[in-house]
């Protein structure tokens, strides 16, 4: 757990509940009042009270804001609708499908020429090795005749 220096005219962060110190379901519903009564009025952002939970519990504030959303939605509480990060957004339909079809096939084109000068790259740099390995055959034929 994560100690937050305390000064004499702050209160003392409330210690982080156990499993022992309460029922099940406890921390959760804990956490829902408190994120309540610290956005109550605008006060405070609901991320922002996460963090600050997050800060005093020793939790992390997936975890915190994980037990307060379930918590609102066992409750009934209208809730914004999620917002995924990097979502994809859809596509307009129209003629910018076909226009990204041919995007598509003419970087697949490019892709296959590039494939095919390794690939001719490739077989002259074998033909290299091959001339190279037989070289050397010859080499160690003449260093043995003359062992």
């Amino acid at each position: 757990m994560i100690e937050q220096p305390t000064t004499p005219d702050a209160p003392a962060p409330a210690p982080a509940p156990t499993a022992q110190d309460t029922p099940r379901g406890g921390v959760a519903e804990g956490i829902f009042a408190e994120v309540e009564r610290m956005t109550a009025g605008g006060a405070m952002s609901k991320s922002d009270a996460f963090e600050d939970i997050s800060r005093r519990t020793g939790r992390r504030a997936g975890t915190v804001a994980a037990n307060y959303y379930r918590i609102a939605r066992k409750r009934g509480v209208a809730l914004e609708p999620r917002v995924r990060r990097g979502a994809a957004q859809p596509k307009p339909q129209g003629s910018k499908g076909a226009a990204d079809a041919e995007a598509v096939i003419r970087r697949l084109e490019d892709a296959v020429k590039d494939l095919a000068t390794l690939m001719r790259s490739q077989d002259a740099e074998l033909a290299r090795l091959r001339e190279q390995a037989d070289q050397f055959d010859q080499l160690k034929a003449i260093i043995a005749r003359n062992a």
